[in-house]
């Protein structure tokens, strides 16, 4: 169960991430891009390893958005923060995520996602190696995490 929540914290971070182009064009897809992020989620699924974590594990687990940073919360505690940048030009489109505080901190995960309307999928390398180039969880350190928007 440890290393799930592990798991599960360090998908909170891929999925936060946020940041900087290198032109002013680039610079307003990534703020466009950052736009869509914002407010607070839950976690609808996480597959971490190939497996499916239970959802009793993830139930009580949000992450809110704010800028390029994020929180991920169990109730009232931070189980973990981050900064995240975004790369909207790439297809699948990236992100990197530098663990600011949590078991990983330090770390700098890569990932990809996928956002449309209330839903947000990402998937990533908790150990920050190699970036995964498709949407999902193979045996080995890829997670794959689906989010819901939690509705005002």
């Amino acid at each position: 169960m440890r290393i799930a929540l592990v798991t599960l914290l360090c998908t909170f971070a891929l999925t936060a991430s946020g940041g900087t182009g290198s032109r002013a064009d680039d610079k307003a897809d990534v703020e466009k891009e950052l736009k869509k992020f914002q407010g607070t989620w839950t976690f609808e699924s996480v597959e971490a390893g190939g497996k499916e974590v239970p959802a009793a594990e993830f139930k009580r687990i949000t992450v809110t958005f704010e800028g390029d940073r994020y929180t991920v919360k169990k109730g009232d505690e931070v189980i973990q923060a981050a900064t995240q940048k975004l790369d909207p030009s790439k297809s699948p489109k990236t992100l990197d995520v530098t663990v600011a505080e949590g078991p990983h901190q330090g770390v700098v995960m890569l990932g990809i996602y996928e956002i449309s309307g209330d839903t947000l999928k990402v998937c990533f390398d908790p150990e920050g190696k190699k970036r995964p180039t498709q949407f999902k969880s193979a045996s080995g350190s890829q997670t794959l995490v689906v989010h819901k928007r939690v509705k005002k």
